[in-house]
């Protein structure tokens, strides 16, 4: 548990670094205050500290889902241009000439026999 949540943190710094943010939680919980005599209660500068690292937590949560997602569509768009390309480089099949064309005319003739047949049964049933 602990190996993952240093792990977490250290993936925070390096994301954080590169988009020139200063702080990430392990450094808000770690930062110490002086004590002064009229100063702040420390109890209440940690607990607001606390939640300042629950927030960069769900921050850096969020940011990362949603670099994962724009990640996954980018991915999706590549394969799919790719697939456009592929597509566009085949060879158009013509339906007209890659049917045999007597094949077809032969069932149409039976089509019509068969129609003709179903009449005559119907009005000799009558």
């Amino acid at each position: 548990m602990q190996d993952d949540y240093t792990r977490k943190l250290e993936d925070q710094k390096s994301l954080f670094r590169q988009l020139g943010i200063k702080l990430d939680a392990l450094s808000i919980h770690e930062k110490d205050f002086d004590v002064k005599m009229r100063g702040y209660e420390k109890e209440d500068v940690d607990r607001f500290l606390d939640d300042i690292i629950v927030d960069y937590e769900r921050f850096y949560d969020i940011f990362t889902d949603l670099l994962d997602k724009y990640k996954e569509i980018q991915r999706r768009q590549a394969y799919w241009e790719e697939e456009k390309k592929a597509y566009a480089r085949k060879p158009q099949i013509d339906v007209e000439n890659s049917v045999d064309r007597r094949i077809v005319e032969d069932g149409i003739r039976q089509l019509e026999r068969n129609l003709e047949q179903l009449k005559l049964q119907l009005r000799t049933d009558r």
